[in-house]
């Protein structure tokens, strides 16, 4: 039931998701167009815009080494248009570009996850519908290691925007240096930080090693309880007793 419901929402949210995540996609374009060239790896401007599907950012040089890109389907991804451009980083002053390395990388996590949490949906409901599903060493694998990556999913997604973001802590208006609490120094930083990590370290082992325990029991342990008592059947195990003589008066 559970394999099934899961493969249910897969089904519809991942492909929702990616259709919010477009829509977020322009929205930092519109308003965040540095953190949106940083995301691309774009140093410069060109038109039409490559895809880059991975390299290696130098902001010291501000280049893309080994990039590896597909001829303007950026344009048709990023904009929607046949030969639509973003702005590149060297359009901004330096003291406003975000490290490219952290979100370039983040952000091509984040979607290599997504694509696969699709391929394990529309795969999980083709066999279902073969009736090869449960039986499927391989598939019922898979969904075991992939069910974490939504976590590192939400964590690339965070890195993404966060360090995107920088210099700012409000875009534009406010930034991070200027945010910082004047009297706060960095013992008290490394211990609250201490704290939080403590906190993690108890809460996930914890929880890691309850849901070990349930799986270690098994379904069956749940399951092993005494089939209910209908009327006129006796519990299993019950052992009739032979009736009491009843005693009359004699001559009766």
């Amino acid at each position: 039931m559970m394999v099934r419901m899961a493969l249910n929402l897969l089904i519809v949210l991942v492909p929702a998701q990616m259709v919010l995540g477009d829509l977020h996609g322009a929205n930092t374009l519109a308003y965040q167009p540095a953190k949106f060239a940083a995301i691309e790896g774009r140093y410069d401007t060109v038109r039409p815009l490559p895809l880059t599907l991975f390299g290696i950012p130098d902001d010291a040089t501000g280049t893309m080494r080994y990039a590896v890109e597909i001829p303007r389907l950026g344009s048709l991804l990023l904009t929607h248009s046949q030969d639509g451009t973003i702005q590149g980083l060297d359009s901004f002053p330096a003291d406003q570009r975000p490290p490219v390395g952290p979100p370039f990388f983040a952000f091509r996590i984040m979607v290599g996850i997504a694509l696969l949490m699709l391929f394990v949906a529309v795969t999980g409901q083709l066999m279902r519908r073969g009736g090869r599903l449960y039986r499927s060493a391989w598939f019922l694998r898979l969904c075991q290691w992939t069910a974490p990556l939504g976590f590192a999913a939400v964590i690339a997604g965070w890195t993404t925007t966060e360090v995107g973001r920088q210099p700012w802590t409000v875009y534009g208006l406010l930034r991070t240096a200027q945010s910082v609490t004047p009297s706060l120094t960095g013992t008290d930083v490394a211990i609250s930080l201490s704290l939080y990590v403590l906190v993690y370290l108890v809460m996930f082992p914890t929880g890691i090693a309850f849901m070990a325990g349930i799986v270690r029991r098994g379904v069956g342990a749940a399951d092993a309880r005494p089939p209910p008592i209908e009327a006129g059947r006796p519990a299993p195990g019950y052992v009739a007793q032979p009736a009491a003589p009843v005693l009359t008066p004699a001559g009766e």
